[in-house]
């Protein structure tokens, strides 16, 4: 077995390290739409390294870039080139499918993952170990290094949409529907469950007396013409005169109330009430 470690032992920082590039390839789908794309483009002909104001649609990305954008302390930066760190790259993709695919670009975006060394995390920075076995002398040895590094965590994701006639009609239709629904019922509560109800009802219903004289009109043969016209006339006096003069029992008759003719019938070809 290897001898123990010594945490105390400092390993010197890898400032190479920066300059090395990191190529990302990235392909996206959206099956709804049937559409397929890259965050390359066809174009590129000489060699590039990623910059969001002049080569914002070059996929090759530089480790001091990445590492500057995910922790601006120099003093951090320092320190995770020796101890090691983990870095998130997302790439987010928005697209407007209204326009041409070739338009969408996604967005590069780098967060650091790991406690910051100034917090003095129990275990600080990434590391790894790894064992290399191999014969010496007849015996088999074996050697566990403990290496220290820059892990990247890649995360993609993605929305796109597209103009549907067909759909914003059904969701205008099903917002004028929920609209009609929402008064009916705010009706219903302040109607029958407010507490003020009768209030609101006075505001919302008037209540109107009227004066009316109605009449029915009955088809009857002709040879009843007269009969049926003197019946009428007896029936609309003695209306009007209940109306002018009173009631039948001889009390006024009260102003605002309403006087409803009934139905002429008839009990016999020669006799008739009203």
């Amino acid at each position: 077995w290897c001898p123990p470690e010594d945490d105390l032992s400092t390993t010197m920082p890898l400032q190479e390290a920066l300059t090395f590039t990191i190529f990302i390839k990235n392909f996206i789908e959206f099956p709804v739409f049937d559409v397929k794309h890259k965050n390359m483009v066809d174009n590129l002909k000489k060699p590039c390294i990623f910059h969001p104001k002049y080569h914002e649609d070059c996929p090759m990305f530089s480790i001091d870039y990445i590492m500057n954008e995910a922790e601006k302390n120099i003093k951090e930066r320092n320190l995770m080139l020796q101890y090691g760190g983990i870095i998130r790259i997302k790439i987010d993709w928005d697209c407007n499918l209204d326009r041409n695919i070739k338009l969408c670009k996604p967005e590069y975006s780098f967060a650091r993952l790991d406690v910051p060394f100034h917090e003095k995390p129990f275990s600080k920075g990434f590391n790894f170990r790894y064992a290399s076995h191999w014969k010496y002398k007849q015996k088999h040895v074996r050697t566990l290094t403990k290496a220290y590094g820059l892990r990247l965590v890649i995360s993609i994701s993605g929305k796109a949409g597209k103009f549907n006639f067909i759909k914003l009609t059904l969701n205008t239709g099903s917002l004028v529907g929920l609209f009609g629904l929402a008064t009916f019922v705010c009706n219903i509560v302040l109607l029958h469950v407010s507490k003020n109800a009768r209030t609101y009802r006075n505001f919302v219903f008037e209540i109107v007396h009227l004066r009316t004289r109605a009449s029915s009109t009955v088809a009857v043969p002709k040879h009843f013409a007269q009969t049926n016209v003197n019946v009428h006339s007896n029936c609309d006096s003695n209306i009007e005169a209940e109306s002018s003069h009173g009631m039948p029992d001889g009390r006024p008759a009260s102003p605002g109330k309403t006087v409803t003719i009934g139905e002429v019938t008839f009990i016999n070809p020669i006799q008739s009430t009203c």
